[in-house]
């Protein structure tokens, strides 16, 4: 779940810990751009020390995390649009080694683009930037865009008038294809079967669920110019085989249906190389790498990914048929509308 990553790095403890050197004020940024998102969430903590203190104590205190005065901006670097970014206190961070509340990120409910709604030819580029308030220091970093893009197989989205329905069959494969696009290094697909529980004797008591499916992990591209087909085939049965897995046999309800959707994610040559760079290596010394691509002393992650997600898809009569009457998946209490 390397993209899930990214929001929890914005959730938990990120701050760098030197007890070796003197203090200099310094900032960490954790940053993950996506043009779908509604509301984009950059973390800026400061980097903090105190030999005279432990570090667990030291990181229970807000003052020692976040900045009192900071004016973060967001450049569009090819029209020169500025974006302010506005402290938050998002709770959303678990307890943990460092406080949870406050936990304050920079937001902006205003769009970011993959590329230009007036030049689909050009893409956006990133910076963001800002000042430490006490020395004046200027931290920045530059972020591409990953370009907006469609697949081809299940179904074909750029096809908005043709219904989205998925089959999956035991004994064949299940393939989800699309083209890579500009700027899309790494890669992550989910499929999200979603349905209802309903109370037998009460059928005004329900419960939606959903078993979200990992159907492409960490597919990483040769090359971010795009264009690169990228394929991915999966059995059948592995669909079958997770509800069985995830889902108990219940007596007091039944289950129906509800629209299933896709997510693919798509990320940038930056988060790859940062993804990359965390993970431990598989020899006995577990070494990992310290990576950033912030400027002038700052620490982190400032990277892009772009986001396609497709819902109300349907399952295919034959897959409903195979849930409900086949002896192997009856018991799981599905009925058909």
């Amino acid at each position: 779940m390397f993209f899930s990553s990214v929001i929890l790095i914005l959730n938990s403890c990120s701050n760098e810990l030197d007890v070796l050197g003197d203090y200099e004020e310094n900032a960490a940024v954790y940053g993950l751009l996506d043009p779908r998102d509604g509301v984009q969430l950059i973390k800026i903590n400061k980097v903090f020390t105190n030999p005279n203190a432990k570090a667990s104590d030291v990181a229970q205190i807000s003052d020692s995390l976040f900045f009192d005065t900071l004016s973060p901006e967001l450049v569009e670097l090819e029209t020169g649009r500025r974006i302010p970014l506005f402290r938050a206190n998002i709770l959303l961070k678990d307890s943990g080694f460092f406080i949870n509340s406050p936990n304050y990120l920079y937001a902006t409910t205003e769009r970011v683009y993959a590329n230009n709604p007036n030049n689909v030819n050009q893409l956006f580029n990133y910076r963001l930037e800002f000042k430490l308030p006490k020395t004046g220091k200027l931290i920045s970093v530059t972020t591409n865009m990953v370009r907006n893009f469609n697949i081809q197989s299940p179904f074909n989205n750029a096809l908005p008038f043709i219904p989205r329905t998925v089959n999956f069959i035991p004994n064949s494969n299940f393939q989800l294809r699309f083209s890579s696009p500009v700027n899309g290094k790494i890669f992550d697909a989910y499929f999200n079967f979603n349905y209802i529980e309903v109370n037998k004797l009460d059928t005004n008591v329900k419960e939606f669920k959903t078993i979200r499916w990992k159907i492409l992990r960490s597919y990483r591209t040769a090359s971010i110019k795009g264009g690169e087909l990228i394929s991915s085939i999966t059995p059948g049965i592995n669909f079958y085989n997770l509800l069985v897995e995830d889902i108990k046999a219940n007596p007091t309800i039944f289950r129906r249906f509800a629209a299933a959707s896709l997510e693919i994610y798509a990320g940038n040559l930056e988060l790859d190389n940062y993804i990359q760079a965390s993970t431990p290596s598989i020899g006995i010394v577990q070494k990992q790498t310290d990576y950033t691509n912030i400027n002038n002393g700052g620490v982190g992650i400032f990277a892009s990914r772009n986001t396609l997600f497709l819902d109300g898809i349907t399952l295919a009569d034959f897959t409903k048929n195979l849930i409900v009457f086949d002896e192997k998946y009856k018991y799981l209490g599905f009925v058909k509308d």
